[in-house]
């Protein structure tokens, strides 16, 4: 009798059209500059994905309706970087840079008397048919089945712990000269139940040139603990050229014998699924992997399959013939492991663990953060590199970007001056800046240090908009950047975020003191409360201690000249520095309290609507409702946050060397140091 092989058909011979953009390049390994292969790289539950070769290289095609997504790159065992699709521009090839992860697992500890050494096998061996991925565009495409290891599913006498020695995958026929297939366990999504994060940092690939059989990877060097449910995936390797060939093979096979193609619909858990069915066929050009397609199967096990890298991922009915062995033995030829280098439960400890278990997710280069209680500094680390190609550490007194930090830092130039009397919060612009034109409703600075004077932000599609070549002497003079715009919205009807309303602060500062808006700030501001490494970033003037700045590929990018806007985003600074200065906002007297209070009181929209913005600071609560007064702040190349907590009298401060650092939970330190 024939067999009947399942094709899930993906074939797409398609070259770019209008409005589409292919995207080459290179994975590269930061440290070593050497390729990383078999990359994964691709756009979010999409189809758009595929692998670097082994020589690093990739070529991604994205269609018109993704071209404003976000691509996204990881690699076992490095950091994962997402960079959105306008990022790459023009023809030129691109080169991206992978960190690798930290080596370090908790011990394995295992007491008691010598077992006599046991395995187990758990998954699915049954298989009636095959599976043949045919995609020429993309690649990446994955099949997991989910592992249930019960106590109740052990045969008698079977002690724990338990550990991974052995995963099996079913070939059911190979017709290429060798294929390669990946390895991943995953954790199940507590949401979704779908295969979820990965458990494993290794990269192991198998190739193999064997017709049919089962294909094994022995684990049992990993040591790993099997203890809950979890996913084995097999990840499909297969460069251009093979994936022309199965597609050309079956192109001509259908031709020739359309007879044999067979559409067949059938319902699976309420949907009606569409299936092609292939009578022989089992001599076409590809590797077909074991599968069975009973309800007797889909009963008893679960499997799911990702088209493509970071594809959506799917349940299917057919189930994968796959295995895997388990052992109550560690293996003692297993490599020694490392411990994490603290192992604590204080809360420096079990910070600076959380710091470096996100540089490791993130890749992130280099970041500083410390930490303040009752006006007191406890604790501070400077991780990483401030410049990765010399290996030039992070110290405390790197320089780092603090981006829209600086709005807050520009607001107690504001308040001193409305304190003194010289500045009226209420007055229109003109009477400060009487050079900048009258708009169709009149804007006052309270509504500009409230986002809701109806000024924009930046064109996020626009790269010149962001990365401006010239320097400005002064803020009054950058205004001609926007001063010609139109409001987006009436004043004081809506919250509309805006760094060009900041800008326009320097300019009234400046108008009202006579100082060019720096010069005002380091008298005024910096000095009196010991800021001595804040400064504005003027990228003319070299200082030594400056942290190079790395965009969304890695690469160093100083993203042009910042000071177009100094007041709104374009300062410099240290953490410990960015403490001195919540502290002096709890505990100094720079600024009477009846005046700093109007910083952290929420503004309103006309029609009463709070906003949850003071006068250049975000306030709030937290998760488990503490106070919070904070700014964040990230551009392509930096990131920066400053939180505090009033009642708790603890502030803390975070900059980082790349954009990737704007994910990093800073409540969660908060957390670990304030009062319970």
């Amino acid at each position: 009798m024939k067999k009947i092989v399942q094709i899930i058909l993906l074939f797409n011979l398609s070259t770019a059209g209008f409005g589409q953009q292919i995207i080459n390049g290179t994975v590269l390994n930061r440290t070593t500059q050497q390729p990383v292969p078999y990359a994964n790289i691709g756009i979010l539950h999409s189809n758009v994905g595929t692998l670097s070769n082994p020589d690093g290289s990739f070529s991604i095609r994205i269609p018109q309706k993704l071209l404003a997504g976000t691509i996204r790159f990881s690699a076992l065992g490095f950091g994962k970087k997402a960079v959105p699709v306008r990022f790459f521009q023009g023809e030129k090839p691109v080169t991206i840079f992978l960190s690798e992860r930290t080596k370090t697992l908790n011990t394995i500890t295992i007491t008691g008397k010598k077992e006599r050494n046991q395995t187990f096998e758990l998954g699915n061996r049954s298989f009636r048919g095959s599976v043949l991925e045919t995609d020429t565009t993309y690649a990446g495409r994955s099949i997991a089945l989910l592992i249930k290891p019960n106590e109740s599913d052990w045969k008698k006498g079977f002690t724990f712990p338990v550990f991974l020695e052995k995963v099996n995958l079913r070939i059911f026929r190979n017709n290429l000269k060798s294929f390669r297939f990946r390895i991943r366990l995953n954790n199940v999504d507590p949401l979704t139940g779908q295969p979820g994060e990965d458990l494993l940092q290794q990269s192991i690939v198998m190739e193999s040139t064997m017709k049919n059989g089962w294909l094994a990877f022995d684990l049992s060097a990993l040591n790993y603990p099997v203890s809950k449910p979890f996913f084995v995936t097999f990840e499909q390797i297969v460069d251009l050229q093979d994936r022309t060939d199965i597609a050309d093979g079956y192109r001509k096979y259908i031709q020739e014998h359309p007879e044999r193609l067979k559409i067949d619909t059938v319902e699976f858990e309420g949907k009606k699924e569409v299936r092609q069915l292939l009578r022989g066929g089992i001599d076409l050009p590809g590797t077909f992997i074991g599968i069975v397609n009973s309800s007797a199967a889909a009963d008893q096990f679960t499997s799911y399959v990702q088209e493509t890298s970071f594809g959506e991922w799917k349940k299917v009915r057919g189930i994968v013939a796959a295995t895997v062995t388990v052992s109550n033995q560690l293996n003692p030829t297993a490599p020694p492991v490392s411990e994490k280098p603290c192992q604590g439960n204080q809360p420096e400890c079990v910070a600076e663990q959380l710091c470096r278990d996100f540089m490791d997710d993130t890749g992130l280069n280099g970041m500083q953060i410390s930490v303040s209680v009752a006006n007191k500094p406890i604790w501070s680390a400077a991780l990483g590199f401030a410049d990765v190609k010399n290996q030039i550490a992070v110290t405390d007194s790197t320089l780092f970007r603090i981006n829209s930090v600086s709005k807050s830092l520009t607001s107690l130039a504001l308040i001193q001056l409305v304190s003194e009397g010289k500045l009226d919060l209420d007055a229109p612009i003109q009477t400060y800046v009487p050079a900048f034109p009258v708009k169709k409703y009149p804007v006052t600075t309270r509504q500009l240090a409230g986002h809701l004077a109806g000024f924009r932000d930046y064109n996020e599609m626009d790269w010149n908009d962001f990365v401006r070549t010239e320097h400005f002497e002064n803020a009054i003079q950058a205004l001609r950047v926007f001063e010609n715009d139109t409001l987006l919205f009436k004043p004081g009807s809506t919250f509309g975020y805006s760094t060009f309303g900041w800008n326009l602060i320097g300019a009234v500062i400046e108008s009202v003191s006579g100082n060019n808006y720096l010069d005002y700030m380091a008298k005024n501001v910096w000095k009196p409360l010991g800021l001595h490494h804040t400064s504005g970033d003027d990228i003319r003037h070299a200082k030594t201690n400056r942290s190079k700045f790395y965009d969304a590929t890695g690469q160093e990018n100083e993203l042009g000249d910042w000071s177009y806007k100094y007041a709104g985003g374009g300062l410099l600074s240290t953490t410990q520095d960015l403490v001195k200065l919540g502290n002096a906002l709890l505990y100094g007297n720079t600024i009477p309290p009846k005046y700093r209070d109007i910083l952290f009181t929420s503004q309103r929209t006309t029609d009463g609507q709070e906003t949850g913005y003071g006068l250049g600071w975000y306030v709030g609560k937290d998760k488990n409702g503490h106070r919070i007064w904070y700014h964040a702040g990230d551009s392509f190349s930096s990131s920066s946050y400053l939180l505090i907590y009033p009642d708790d009298q603890l502030v803390i401060a975070f900059l980082a060397n790349s954009q990737d650092g704007v994910a990093f939970d800073l409540q969660k330190i908060g957390e670990l140091f304030y009062k319970k």
